[in-house]
């Protein structure tokens, strides 16, 4: 997501309240110099393939709790269960279903009908948040990437030539692992293989041989750096609890 441009989606069966939404969402991007791309659903099933099969990306989901085809929580159970990383903001007339949206990391929980002064709220933290979160910024022909790190499964190093593995998303770049590895190795990155360096948040599972990433991706792990990775795999196991 840039700070300019954003993808949203708004999912909600009633039309009306979906089309004021996307309205009051261009007034707001029109006054801060911001362009919004809005998609709207009426169903939560549809999203989820659009999502699984059409290759749908969204920075930020505004989902209706209560929807007729399946409701706003298990919606958002099923896109975190594919790793979508999207914000979502809940919609909802009722207030008992607000600690239930704590499981699926929502951002916010906003009550029908909707206060526009709420809104405006949620959507100033939201950017605020995003212009403060860490991030990794380069330069590749002729364009400006940046990523955040928490957003990176893994990174792959070869004949100076890098790859930047973001879930279904790859980015490139042109320069030395090694030299990646000073700047991210204090943010939770950690150098597996002389040609890998990974997201240790982003880990799965692993053996002795190899580790396997978020999306089920397997990167090889070096004999030589096992023993260093396993302290460093328990040491921020037990930071997190």
């Amino acid at each position: 997501m840039s700070y300019s441009q954003m993808n949203i989606v708004i999912c909600d069966d009633e039309i009306q309240i979906a089309s004021l939404l996307q309205k009051k969402l261009q007034e707001y991007a029109m006054r801060h110099s911001l362009t919004f791309s809005i998609t709207l659903y009426s169903e939560g099933r549809k999203l989820i393939n659009s999502f699984a099969h059409a290759g749908l990306k969204a920075d930020l989901i505004f989902l209706d709790i209560k929807m007729k085809d399946m409701d706003g929580i298990s919606v958002a159970e099923e896109l975190r269960k594919m790793n979508v990383e999207s914000e979502i903001i809940f919609l909802s007339g009722y207030k008992e279903y607000v600690f239930d949206s704590f499981r699926v990391r929502t951002f916010r929980y906003l009550l029908k009908p909707l206060k526009e002064q709420e809104l405006w709220e949620a959507m100033d933290a939201l950017l605020r948040n995003y212009n403060e979160e860490d991030r990794l910024e380069y330069d590749f022909m002729d364009e400006h990437y940046s990523i955040r790190y928490k957003d990176i499964v893994y990174i792959e190093g070869m004949r100076g030539k890098i790859w930047i593995h973001c879930g279904k998303d790859v980015y490139r770049w042109r320069g030395a692992l090694s030299n990646l590895h000073d700047v991210m190795k204090d943010k939770g990155f950690f150098l597996i293989h002389r040609s890998y360096l990974i997201n240790m948040s982003k880990i799965v599972r692993y053996n002795s041989n190899e580790i396997i990433m978020e999306g089920e991706e397997a990167v090889p792990l070096s004999k030589y750096k096992r023993d260093e990775f396993k302290k460093e795999y328990i040491r921020l196991w037990r930071d997190s609890i």
